[in-house]
């Protein structure tokens, strides 16, 4: 099965990733195996359907059982469970985070120069002032990170990335930690945010203390 990735990170949180090599049929297979006999929800494209049984059987490897449930935001849990979660896909990977108390948010992308396209949505002038010319896609995918994995932990609506929330200057490396600030009227307030680079792929995540 590729399982690529399992650990736990800061503060007791638990990582996996996986990447889809399975069919629909072969998913629903291991699906089953784990004990879970789910409604298989109706997609157009076969690779949402993929996705979707290719998280709950990554789930299924992380011992839960539980439905996931979606609320008026969109926002992923686990039902009738008291731990956090948060889901990201990007092509055929996968990447879940979860925590037993404390809220967390998670993104995965794979590298690509469509950021270029658009990073006058979500970069602010602060943000641009320090960005390496050399490491330009690199660090423009975790600050686009940083603040995906802000807006899940909040799960609030109408955040603007460019005005709401900026990312601290950092250095880029594989491995690395920046912040992340909210403000928005009354909220204030500082993540940190770890990111992975993984083969052509970014992972960002962050942990609400």
């Amino acid at each position: 099965m590729p399982l690529v990735k399992h650990e736990v990170v800061e503060s007791g949180a638990e990582i996996a990733l996986w990447k889809i090599t399975e069919t629909v049929e072969e998913l629903v297979i291991l699906l089953q195996k784990g004990g879970i006999y789910a409604d298989l929800p109706f997609f157009r494209n076969q690779n949402r359907l993929a996705e979707w049984l290719a998280t709950r059987v990554l789930l299924s490897n992380l011992g839960v059982q539980q439905r996931v449930v979606y609320d008026e935001m969109g926002k992923p849990h686990l039902e009738g469970a008291g731990k956090f979660l948060s889901i990201s896909h990007s092509g055929d990977m996968i990447v879940v985070i979860m925590h037993a108390s404390l809220r967390v948010g998670i993104d995965i992308e794979k590298l690509g120069e469509r950021i270029f396209k658009v990073q006058h949505k979500f970069v602010n002038d602060s943000e641009n002032q320090w960005i390496n010319i050399a490491t330009r896609m690199e660090q423009l995918y975790v600050i686009w990170g940083a603040k995906e994995c802000a807006f899940k932990i909040f799960g609030l609506g109408e955040i603007d990335f460019r005005d709401h929330l900026t990312v601290a200057p950092f250095e880029f490396g594989t491995r690395g930690i920046t912040e992340v600030r909210f403000k928005k009227g009354e909220n204030d307030c500082i993540f940190r945010v770890f990111f992975q680079y993984l083969d052509q792929v970014m992972i960002t995540y962050a942990i609400a203390s």
